[in-house]
């Protein structure tokens, strides 16, 4: 992506995030299996993550059943890789170093299977975007390896970098359905049937080990053809805890969407709990990053 239109796009991404209404309904059109872009060579390489699909799945929601595995368990990978590398950042007193000045991380997946990650912390002063510090994560060793890097000087975010920083900043101070104190945020590039889009996460963070938010997170995507506006899902309609004893059941109903998401998909993993939906399609079970589909409900 060149610079010209790295800057063309940025600027729709912040008149988007401008004119995004709070707490639409809805969500993204099926599609097939996205994947995100390496952003640290700039040249865009794409990488695919591949999942198995359960047999009870219906072969009309297969599609969206692999969508969700996938982004759900990239998700889960960029979220734990933001978090080792915070602890980095903080423990060699960089994020100090420049708290005036930080705006934010972005976590970009190196490699096919999500075994490598790279998380820039990025700042802001004076008109410019750069990256303070670079952490890389290997997943492969059996206590990830987190290799931390201070830039001095700051290194310029490249042109991609600079984009989903526009869009974290732009949707992150939107006014949309917040379930808790703190949020974190994922901002990716995607490629779906050809396409290119922005996709800006918002995942409500677990203060309380006992409370286990699971409504509150959203997801916007932004094509990067003017072809189409934002399109804003918001999991859940209003806030709610999964606050129930280890081995209890918890079940919940998901009125956005006729499948469960990647939101499903990655509570089950950072939770470590599994959980059940109700659906128009019937009811599903998601455990450990995988779902399953239990039946039509008696209604039906």
């Amino acid at each position: 992506m060149g610079t010209a239109r790295c800057l063309a796009v940025c600027a729709s991404l912040a008149l988007a995030a401008c004119a995004t209404a709070p707490h639409p309904q809805g969500g993204d059109r099926a599609a097939d299996a996205k994947s995100p872009s390496s952003l640290r060579h700039g040249d865009d390489p794409t990488i695919s993550l591949t999942t198995e699909i359960d047999p009870s799945i219906p072969s009309e929601f297969r599609r969206a059943i692999e969508r969700a595995q996938i982004e759900g368990a990239a998700l889960f990978r960029e979220d734990r890789a933001a978090w080792i590398a915070t602890d980095a950042v903080v423990a060699r007193g960089i994020v100090e170093r420049n708290l005036s000045r930080a705006s934010g991380w972005l976590a970009t997946q190196l490699d096919p299977a999500g075994n490598e990650w790279n998380v820039a912390f990025t700042g802001s002063a004076e008109g410019r975007n750069f990256a303070y510090a670079d952490v890389t994560i290997d997943f492969r060793a059996e206590n990830p390896a987190a290799s931390t890097r201070e830039n001095i000087p700051e290194r310029d975010l490249s042109p991609i970098e600079e984009v989903l920083a526009v869009g974290r900043d732009g949707f992150r101070d939107k006014d949309w359905l917040r379930c808790s104190a703190s949020y974190n945020t994922s901002a990716q590039l995607f490629i779906d049937e050809g396409k290119e889009y922005v996709v800006i996460r918002m995942l409500p963070a677990s203060v309380n080990a006992n409370v286990r938010p699971m409504g509150g997170f959203h997801r916007f995507r932004v094509p990067l053809a003017d072809e189409a506006g934002v399109e804003h899902f918001a999991q859940t309609r209003s806030c709610l805890d999964d606050t129930s004893p280890a081995g209890a059941i918890f079940m919940m109903s998901l009125i956005n969407s006729e499948t469960p998401t990647e939101f499903d998909v990655f509570t089950s993993l950072s939770y470590q709990r599994p959980h059940y939906i109700a659906t128009t399609a019937g009811a599903w079970a998601i455990e450990a990053g995988h779902i399953r589909w239990i039946g039509k409900s008696r209604a039906q």
